[in-house]
């Protein structure tokens, strides 16, 4: 039977008998999400707001909620009791829908009997696995092959990424589709107020470079450092903010904001509350990056979003997000990142020019977009049997 799409969908009573029923699992999304959990939260609510034609039901941790979908509350304490649940326990209430959507990397090893979309975000495991602890590396290079020969579709956040997986996995490039990600529903604090008592929150007096984003050894914000304590030799005055929550091996960093004696020059702000965001946003005089590699990079789409001028590196995906909105860095090169923060913070006009191009740039970049781009993948995969290793 043809497939009732649009008003048709919400005004039939009878529709919702006929209406095939997808299952998204959003156990990864909790109160601190970042990145991936950032990325599940506006997905999902965007695909709350577009969809008219699929019976959708959310897999996620108890407290979360989303207007105009079924959610399936679940509890799980850590990241590897969640795992566990995903492989064993999820795949038996697979077979209640017709469709299943992974938002990262994991899919039941074992197999399920329903089709499924995955989302790859990156595989920073596989390009850079000295920045993971060996068990999290591990497990992603176990389950992903799995997951990627078997999905009816592969979504992608960006061409770098899908190129990253055409090259390693043997499967055909029609099957890989690249859907961006969306900009935050936010913009630019005009309000100094606001950014002032943002501020305070979190500790920061004065101008300040930021850095927002997990800490974790693949954003290299031991370089960052680095780069900052050269540019306090160049006379700058501004202080280095690094927010965001610890995420694993971040020792290295606390480690060389000490032996640099630079303790009262980095603030730590830790988790900083989506409330709070364009502020800090707002409030920096330059957002950086020196991120060794990303699936997207939401960060300094948000920063652009607030028209703060963004340094980020050149590698994998970051000339997508940013284009010409930013001046871009070798993340491996000290002298590379102090120069690309200090060409910003010395040159006034160029830090106009980027802030507005910035803001232009980050209208490219849309969550109801992107959800509709995903129901159109639903379609495609519903008529897919799984494809099997």
């Amino acid at each position: 039977m043809e497939k009732i799409r649009g008003k048709a969908a919400g005004n039939l009573q009878g529709s919702r008998r006929i209406m095939k029923k997808i299952l998204i699992n959003g156990l990864l999304i909790d109160e601190k999400s970042a990145g991936i959990g950032h990325y599940g939260y506006a997905l999902i609510n965007a695909l709350s707001k577009v969809n008219k034609e699929y019976e959708i039901s959310v897999m996620a941790q108890q407290g979360l909620a989303f207007d105009g979908v079924r959610m399936v509350h679940k509890k799980y304490e850590d990241s590897l009791k969640r795992v566990a649940a995903e492989q064993f326990f999820l795949r038996k209430e697979c077979g209640e829908y017709d469709l299943v959507h992974f938002i990262d990397y994991s899919s039941p090893v074992l197999g399920i009997k329903k089709p499924f979309i995955v989302t790859i975000h990156d595989l920073s495991f596989y390009k850079y696995p000295d920045t993971f602890s060996f068990v999290s590396r591990k497990i992603k290079q176990f389950i992903t092959p799995f997951s990627i020969k078997r999905a009816a579709k592969i979504i992608a956040d960006s061409e770098s990424t899908k190129r990253d997986i055409l090259s390693r996995f043997n499967i055909d490039e029609s099957r890989v589709e690249v859907i961006y990600p969306g900009r935050p529903d936010y913009g630019r604090v005009e309000d100094n107020l606001k950014i002032e008592e943002a501020k305070r929150k979190y500790g920061i007096e004065g101008d300040y470079i930021l850095y927002l984003g997990i800490l974790e050894p693949r954003k290299n914000i031991v370089k960052l450092v680095e780069a900052y304590a050269d540019l306090l030799k160049e006379g700058i005055k501004e202080k280095l903010v690094i927010a965001g929550k610890k995420g694993w091996l971040y020792e290295e960093i606390f480690r060389k904001v000490q032996s640099l004696g630079l303790e009262k020059k980095v603030i730590f702000t830790g988790y900083v509350d989506e409330m709070d965001k364009p502020s800090l946003y707002s409030g920096a005089r330059v957002f950086v990056y020196p991120s060794l590699y990303e699936g997207f990079g939401l960060p300094p789409l948000e920063a652009m979003t607030c028209g703060t001028p963004v340094v980020v590196s050149h590698t994998s995906s970051l000339p997508e997000v940013v284009g010409d909105a930013g001046i871009f860095v070798d993340p491996k090169n000290i002298y590379s990142i102090s120069k690309g923060i200090y060409d910003i913070i010395t040159d006034s006009l160029l830090m106009e020019r980027i802030s507005a191009a910035g803001k232009a740039r980050s209208r490219l970049f849309c969550w109801q977009k992107a959800a509709k781009k995903v129901l159109d993948i639903y379609d495609e995969a519903l008529e897919v049997k799984t494809w099997k290793l």
